[in-house]
């Protein structure tokens, strides 16, 4: 598959198979953000309210491309579309309503218990699913041959309870009634591929490999496993009631990568490192939290245990430091910031080096 920014899409995909097999073709795959050709005039519209802003596909596509008309994509960087509506969409499809922000969205809880849970019966028919399921379809037609549609940000397992439940809730009930969140959570899992599938069955037929809100490739299923949540629980209640599920969803999956989301998730590393569903990790150390070279160890940790990583760093020198310390084979460099086109096409080179030095 060909699209007009990137011909050499198909070459793209390859280091992404190879990285996934912690393999090295040429080099390791690198998304880096390039200053456009040409300063970006975004439309400007008015809108009521912040939920008539989020819900206006129309506007959505056209600050979109007025962005994809003079971008530059370098290394393993393409253009890519994402539906949303916010991080918790998928609890809408269990009753929730969402609240807008100009940046985001959050939940507003709706059941009194976890045990109501079991008795919800998911609806892929709602205004907020559908926006989603919309966006996709145009986006799959305005887009051929010019951008890949991404899978949107589908928070599930532990973090759909939260939606419902409000995190502060389901920390109780994690104390008071484990039970019911393990049954809760196995419960909302049921439905995950219905939910998967019904966004990705509108992609796949055209031929167009799998991304998502992070910018992976993969020729078949593949996403970003997570829980924000975990953070706030001991290993135990993890292991426990929620843990099974995100193997589930690992399963359904072809590819995965897991979110591990600030330093309180860290408690929960080695558990998910066990997991031999688990192909690989992003960690997010968080703002204040950096530099990557800081949290060296945890990338060492997560290498000796044979998984990809993605290499969230603060800039180009932040990478090389931590690069220093590890393998070629499985890492995709994602360094924050934007850059000059020399600059980025030096670091290419660099990573390229660094690959054929350490592989040889």
């Amino acid at each position: 598959m060909e699209i007009e920014s990137r011909p050499d899409l198909e070459k793209v995909l390859q280091r992404f198979e190879a990285w996934w097999r912690r393999e090295i073709i040429d080099r390791p795959p690198v998304t880096i953000n390039v200053k456009p050709a040409r300063r970006v005039s975004s439309p400007e519209k008015t809108h009521p309210t912040f939920r008539d802003r989020w819900f206006d596909v129309e506007y959505a596509f056209e600050r979109f491309e007025a962005e994809l008309e003079h971008a530059v994509f370098v290394g393993d960087t393409f253009p890519r579309f994402e539906p949303k509506l916010g991080p918790e969409i998928c609890g809408t499809v269990f009753g929730c309503e969402l609240e807008f922000s100009e940046t985001t969205s959050w939940s507003m809880p709706s059941v009194g218990s976890c045990r109501e849970i079991l008795r919800i019966r998911p609806n892929l028919d709602n205004p907020y699913w559908s926006k989603i399921r919309r966006e996709t379809e145009v986006s799959m037609e305005r887009g051929a041959g010019r951008w890949l549609t991404a899978m949107p940000d589908l928070h599930t397992n532990g973090d759909l309870l939260a939606s419902l439940r409000d995190p502060q809730n389901l920390c109780l009930d994690c104390a008071d009634d484990l039970d019911s969140v393990r049954a809760a959570c196995e419960h909302v899992t049921d439905f995950y591929p219905l939910m998967y599938d019904d966004i990705w069955n509108r992609i796949a037929p055209s031929g167009q490999p799998c991304t998502t809100w992070v910018p992976l490739l993969h020729a078949g299923r593949a996403y970003v496993t997570n829980c924000d949540f975990i953070c706030m629980i001991s290993t135990r209640m993890f292991e426990q009631a929620i843990l099974p599920s995100i193997l589930r969803e690992m399963r359904f999956l072809e590819r995965n990568i897991f979110h591990l989301d600030g330093p309180g998730a860290l408690r929960h590393l080695d558990t998910l490192l066990a997991l031999a569903e688990l192909d690989g990790v992003q960690w997010v150390y968080g703002a204040g939290s950096g530099p990557a070279a800081r949290w060296t160890h945890v990338y060492k940790r997560i290498q000796s245990a044979g998984k990809c990583i993605q290499l969230l760093c603060e800039n180009l020198n932040d990478a090389q430091a931590v690069a220093e310390h590890l393998r070629p084979e499985g890492v995709w460099f994602c360094p924050d910031g934007t850059y000059s086109r020399r600059e980025a096409e030096a670091f290419l080179a660099w990573a390229a080096a660094w690959a054929a030095g350490k592989t040889a």
